[in-house]
């Protein structure tokens, strides 16, 4: 019984200690936060992803939607380009934010396929594809276009890592989930998702 004491106590201490350290690195990044917003640039009026659908098709495994998918970073330059296929019968991306310093920064989170099983019924979500890795790479998000310096694109790393990270959901206020629902949009059509100027995200057609 000790024996099973002892080893409850070690396990308890070694998940304590582990959690106690990713909360006092979480509370060092969420510091740096309000520096980092401060030195980087306000971002408005910003298509932050182009979606051109290709369109659905039907197969044993049920629907899928296909989608040629670009992230743009500020000058409008493209950072990364997915195409493929999703099982769901229509596209969805969320995003995550943070807000420091009278600023909102928008981050693209996942993208992934959604059921409508009838017109009346909710949207059920599929398995999707996580977009962190295709914009952050060596300890820079590479959303913030050129010329920007390398700090700029640290800084906004640095607040990208905060959203992302599962303690921001503590932060109230400082970080919150939104979700771009594309089943409106029409195949063989461009789409923008817009960074308004009033800090919201929209979705224009590009006609």
């Amino acid at each position: 019984m000790a024996r099973g004491k002892t080893a409850g106590y070690i396990i308890f201490n070694a998940v304590f200690t582990s959690l106690l350290a990713a909360f006092i690195v979480f509370a060092v990044g969420f510091a740096n936060c309000f520096s980092a917003a401060e030195r980087l640039p306000s971002i408005e009026r910003y298509e932050i992803m182009r979606i051109l659908l290709y369109g659905t098709s039907a197969g044993g495994d049920g629907e899928t939607v296909s989608a040629s998918v670009s992230i743009l970073d500020t000058s409008g330059n493209e950072c990364a380009r997915i195409e493929r296929s999703w099982r769901g019968s229509a596209l969805a991306v969320d995003f995550k934010s943070a807000q420091f310093s009278g600023k909102r920064f928008y981050f693209p989170c996942e993208l992934y396929g959604r059921e409508i099983v009838s017109p009346s019924s909710a949207l059920f979500r599929r398995r999707g594809t996580e977009l962190f890795r295709y914009y952050n790479e060596n300890g820079q998000c590479m959303l913030l276009g050129d010329p920007s310096p390398f700090e700029g694109r640290r800084d906004l790393y640095a607040l990208a890592r905060f959203a992302f990270s599962p303690f921001s959901a503590f932060a109230s206020g400082f970080s919150r989930g939104y979700s771009a629902d594309l089943s409106q949009c029409r195949a063989g059509v461009y789409y923008s998702i817009i960074v308004g100027t009033d800090g919201t995200l929209k979705i224009e057609a590009a006609y």
